[in-house]
C-alpha cells in the first residue's frame, strides 16, 4: 500500500482536504474447446483506479486504468477540476471507518495451482461424454473453462486501509439435440469457488437430460394458470424486484416500494436476505464506500423491513448507511450482494404435486427490456412444462407469461426447499405462484 503515498502527498499539497483511492485488479484465464482441439486461450489482467476527493467543500472525481509515474498528478489535477464543476447536490462525504469489521479468507488457492493440464482434461471428457451421451445429440457447440480472481483496497487520508480478495471458476458447456424436424440448444454452467463441487458425470448427465427432456415441445391454451418458477427464472425477477428497494431509486421515486417500508410487499411465505458475510465468492466485508457490511433481512415473511442506503441516501433520510454503496463505473450508488431467499420445506415434486395441473416455467428472455420498471408489468417469452396430476409433463414452447412483479411476489403461496447458489450471486429456490397469465395458442 506503500506505492499510493505519493496521491495521498500531492492531494495534500495541492489542497485536496480529503482524498480517497480505490484500486481493484481482476485477473481472469479462459479457454474452450471445439471438435477437440483447444482454442481461444486467453489470460488478462484488468486494473482501475478510483480516486475521490474533497475540494473547497465539493466533491470530485477520477479515474484510471494506467498506473505510470504521471498517474498520482493527473487524478489529482481531475479531482480539482471535477469538484469545480459539479452542480448536481451531492454530499461531500468520504467515511472515516467502520468500528468494527468482519473479515474472512474466501480465496481459495487451490483453483490456480489446479494444473492447466487438468483442466483441460475436464474439457475433453465432457465434449466426449455428451457427443456419446445419445445419437441425438447433434453437436456439442460450446465446451468452455474459465477462473476469475480479483482484488480491491480501499485507503482515505483518515488512514483507513481495506482489502478484499475472492476468486471462483466456472465451466460451461452446450449442445445442439435434433429429434426429426426438432432441434433443440440446451446449455449449463457450474459455478465454484470449491473444486471439490464438480463432477463431470453430474454435470454431462443435467445437460443432456435437460435438452432430450425439451422435445415434443407444444403451446398450451392461453389463460391463468398455477405456476411453478424455476430457479433461474426467479433469479432473474428478484433481481428487478430488488431493484425497488434501493433507497435511490425511492428518493427519485421511481420506486414501486415508495412509503412501504414495515409494510406488506410480499406474500407471508416469503424472506429475502442479503448476506454479504456469507462465505462464498460473493462475500465482502466492505462496501465501496468503506463501511462495514452486515447480513439483514430485507423482506420478512412479506413485509418491508429496510430500504438498501449508501451514505448519499442515508444522510437524505436521516437514518443509517446500510452498507449498500457500491460503484458502477467510478461513481458509488446502491447495490446489494449475496441475496438469499429463505427456502421453504418441500421438494420441487412435493411442489408439483401440490399444484396438480400448471405451468413449470424454466426460462424466461429478456426480462430487464420487457419489464417496465414505472407500472411493474412484464410480458416475457418463455419456456417450460405443463404440469398434470401433479407430475411434469409436456415440454411448453413458444409461450408467453406475463404478470405484475409485486403482486407475482404478494402471490407466492409456496416456497421449496431447493436452494442453489447461481453465478448471478442470488441463493434461490423454486416458487409456487398462484396464477400467472401464461398466452400460448
Amino acid at each position: 500500500m506503500a506505492k499510493f503515498d505519493a496521491y495521498f502527498a500531492l492531494a495534500k499539497e495541492k489542497g485536496v482536504e480529503v482524498l480517497e483511492l480505490y484500486y481493484s485488479r481482476a485477473k481472469s484465464l479462459s479457454f474452450k474447446l471445439y471438435n477437440a482441439q483447444i482454442e481461444g486461450y486467453k489470460l488478462s489482467e484488468d486494473i482501475s483506479l478510483y480516486a475521490r476527493g474533497i475540494y473547497k467543500g465539493k466533491i470530485g472525481y477520477a479515474s484510471t486504468e494506467k498506473m505510470t509515474k504521471e498517474t498520482p498528478e493527473f487524478l489529482v489535477n481531475e479531482i480539482i477540476t471535477n469538484a469545480g464543476t459539479v452542480t448536481k447536490e451531492e454530499l461531500a462525504i468520504i467515511f472515516k471507518g467502520s468500528e468494527k469489521y468482519k473479515k474472512k479468507k474466501v480465496y481459495n488457492p487451490e483453483i490456480a495451482e489446479l494444473s492447466i493440464d487438468v483442466k483441460k482434461k475436464n474439457l475433453f471428457e465432457i465434449e466426449r461424454k455428451l457427443k456419446a451421451a445419445d445419437k441425438r445429440i447433434a453437436q456439442v457447440n460450446a465446451c468452455s473453462y474459465q477462473e476469475r480472481e480479483s482484488e480491491a483496497m480501499l485507503l482515505n487520508s483518515y488512514g483507513l486501509k481495506l482489502k478484499r480478495k475472492s476468486n471462483y471458476y466456472y465451466y460451461y458447456a452446450g449442445v445442439l439435440a435434433i429429434q426429426g424436424e426438432e432441434r433443440k440448444s440446451e446449455g449449463d454452467v457450474h459455478f465454484s469457488n470449491d473444486l471439490t463441487t464438480f463432477n463431470v458425470d453430474t454435470f454431462v448427465n443435467k445437460i443432456i437430460s435437460k435438452a432430450l427432456i425439451k422435445f415434443g415441445g407444444t403451446q398450451c391454451p392461453s389463460k391463468d394458470y398455477k405456476t411453478i418458477l424455476d430457479k433461474e427464472v426467479v433469479a432473474d425477477l428478484l433481481s428487478a424486484y430488488l431493484d425497488n428497494a434501493s433507497a435511490d431509486e425511492v428518493q427519485k421515486k421511481t420506486s414501486l416500494m415508495i412509503g412501504k417500508l414495515n409494510q406488506p410487499v410480499a406474500s407471508k411465505k416469503v424472506t429475502i436476505m442479503e448476506m454479504p458475510l456469507k462465505k462464498n465468492a460473493f462475500f465482502t466485508y466492505f462496501d465501496d464506500e468503506g463501511v462495514a457490511t452486515y447480513n439483514k433481512t430485507v423482506v420478512k415473511k412479506g413485509v418491508l423491513q429496510t430500504y438498501f442506503h449508501n451514505l448519499n441516501t442515508a444522510h437524505k433520510d436521516g437514518v443509517q448507511t446500510t452498507g449498500n454503496g457500491y460503484r458502477s463505473g467510478g461513481k458509488v450508488g446502491v447495490g446489494f450482494q449475496n441475496i438469499v431467499l429463505k427456502p421453504g420445506r418441500k421438494s420441487l415434486e412435493e411442489l408439483f404435486a401440490k399444484i396438480g395441473d400448471g405451468v413449470y416455467i424454466t426460462e424466461v428472455m429478456g426480462v430487464h427490456a420487457s419489464l417496465n420498471p414505472t407500472s411493474g408489468n412484464f410480458s416475457l417469452q418463455a419456456n417450460g412444462f405443463m404440469i398434470e396430476n401433479g407430475k411434469r409433463s409436456t415440454p411448453l414452447t413458444l409461450i408467453t407469461v406475463a404478470g405484475n412483479l409485486m403482486d407475482m411476489f404478494m402471490n407466492v403461496k409456496e416456497v421449496a426447499s431447493d436452494n442453489e447458489l447461481l453465478s448471478s450471486g442470488y441463493d434461490v429456490p423454486s416458487l409456487f405462484i398462484k396464477k400467472l397469465t401464461i398466452a400460448g395458442k
